[in-house]
């Protein structure tokens, strides 16, 4: 039979997969290319010579535009319809819902190929489908392209780009592009480049989860967990960050071996080499030269002990993560969706199981500080800007906090001894809520580190027995906070205050800001 497959881009792998499993039929399927009209004929050219339309059903299969539309014009041809869902999360229409349909969204298995195979076999002995919508009932179809409308294309890519769609964002701009679309102000092959970049990452992350998934049937059992292991093993060469199941664990390897545990200089990134010029708006760097800075501990007996601690030079974010760069790692289909970022430590990854939705911050605005984070979602943070920088990004340790924001003398603030409300959002600014991390310029350090004092408490690396910039942070040890919040009196905004909190501690006056080695 001769049959059009029907697919999102984001699905192309596991397509070409079933085109193969169907190779004694006649298969055509379409590349994704949109390129403008000869596309569109050829679309039309395929949709007249089938005789069987299979649609690969997926969550964005049933979004796409240009799925649809083939769907509804092969449906008003009277040709024979063969849904095929590919994903667990795929919720079958009302237009398919009379229609049986073979489930492959656990894999190639023999029971559901049998399946759909069958269907075809049986269609092919039919003189007419057996599933028939009266053309009668069907509007007139369109035959025209679905181009996006010319002044609505920078906002129909940007709200799909927003939701995740990035197949439909691809979809538009590349419509636009061929059509002639032109900006003066918006280099809309920069914006198809970034549509297509998260396209990729998207595309990456569900091939990953449907191999994995099938692996991880096979170690799950004793039985079947040397065979689990084998194919795992092959499975890290392709994809060597992804692991959230743990199951180099059970196979009783190092887990450290092929996860982001301890991230070394060079990092195996899932990223296309396009992504190293990956930036985020705000991130900027300040340059912490050596030298020595005293931490204050109070000991069981109630006195200060004072201990000085060397500091390699670094560098540090001249602001606290904002909720614009942390969204960015949400709405990053390999950022906090990828299970590998919180393997670090198994306490961490234990929580990010039982806390798959990210918590909400609690103060809107992009250029506000980033809080209601846990230390292991900040932790998870680092490791995903690693890989998309190309260089190993942590948190503070309390000594960089403290130097970043002294400098070479013990100053209790950052701009001198004497508290000044004009300087920092501390309680005494009677303010009650986050302020823009770049509102305080004259509350800088004397590196030009901005916001360090008020605002939000910033998670540190560190436990109050550990100082070391490897210090060990695969245990579930309460971490250092430092700098005060809006809500803290300027006693506890002074820069050697500080206390430590469980790492799962998460409140809207706790945030972070992030360090990156220069040696």
């Amino acid at each position: 039979m001769r049959l059009f497959v029907s697919y999102a881009r984001i699905d192309k792998p596991y397509c070409i997969q079933i085109v193969d499993t169907l190779s004694v039929h006649d298969v055509w399927y379409d590349q994704r290319l949109y390129a403008g009209q000869n596309w569109w004929r050829e679309i039309m050219r395929r949709l007249e010579w089938c005789e069987g339309f299979v649609y690969l059903l997926s969550p964005e299969s049933l979004e796409s535009e240009y799925c649809k539309r083939e769907f509804e014009l092969a449906l008003s041809m009277n040709k024979h319809i063969f849904p095929v869902k590919i994903h667990e999360d795929t919720v079958i229409p009302d237009s398919l819902a009379d229609m049986q349909y073979a489930d492959l969204s656990h894999g190639l298995t023999p029971e559901a190929v049998k399946i759909l195979l069958n269907s075809i076999y049986i269609a092919e002995r039919q003189q007419q489908p057996s599933y028939r919508v009266p053309i009668s009932s069907l509007p007139e179809p369109d035959l025209t392209p679905p181009i996006p409308e010319y002044n609505s294309v920078i906002g129909m890519a940007s709200r799909s780009m927003e939701n995740g769609q990035y197949d439909q964002a691809v979809f538009v701009l590349r419509q636009a592009k061929n059509n002639g679309f032109k900006s003066k102000f918006i280099d809309i092959d920069t914006f198809l480049q970034e549509a297509e970049a998260g396209l990729e990452r998207q595309t990456w992350l569900r091939e990953a989860e449907r191999e994995y998934r099938q692996i991880a049937e096979l170690v799950n059992y004793k039985r079947t967990r040397a065979l689990g292991c084998e194919a795992f093993r092959a499975f890290q060469k392709d994809y060597p960050d992804y692991d959230p199941d743990c199951l180099a664990q059970l196979c009783g390897e190092d887990a450290a071996a092929n996860s982001v545990t301890i991230l070394p200089d060079r990092i195996v990134s899932p990223y296309s080499a396009s992504t190293s010029n990956f930036s985020l708006p705000l991130l900027e760097w300040c340059e912490i030269p050596a030298g020595m800075t005293v931490i204050e501990e109070v000991g069981q007996d109630g006195q200060t002990i004072r201990r000085q601690i060397y500091v390699d030079s670094f560098q540090i974010s001249k602001f606290p993560v904002t909720n614009e760069q942390y969204q960015r790692f949400l709405d990053d289909p390999m950022g906090y969706a990828n299970l590998s970022w919180w393997q670090f430590s198994p306490s961490a990854h234990e929580w990010r199981l039982a806390n798959p939705n990210p918590k909400p911050s609690r103060f809107k605005g992009e250029e506000r500080p980033r809080e209601n984070v846990t230390w292991y979602d900040a932790m998870a943070f680092c490791h995903w800007l690693s890989t998309r920088l190309g260089t190993k990004v942590t948190l503070p340790t309390e000594a960089q906090w403290q130097r970043a924001a002294q400098g070479d003398d013990e100053r209790r603030f950052p701009w001198g001894n004497e508290f000044d409300s004009n300087r920092c959002n501390a309680r005494e600014s009677q303010i009650k809520m986050t302020t823009l991390v770049m509102r305080y310029p004259e509350g800088a350090s004397p590196y030009g580190v901005m916001d360090m004092v008020g605002n939000v408490w910033e998670w540190c690396l560190n436990t109050k027995t550990q100082h070391e910039v490897n210090c060990d942070v695969t245990t579930a040890e309460e971490r250092a906070v430092h700098g005060g919040s809006y809500v803290s009196s300027h006693e506890r905004s002074e820069i050697t205050f500080h206390y430590y909190l469980a790492p799962q501690t998460a409140y809207a006056s706790i945030g972070f800001r992030l360090v990156r080695q220069t040696t």
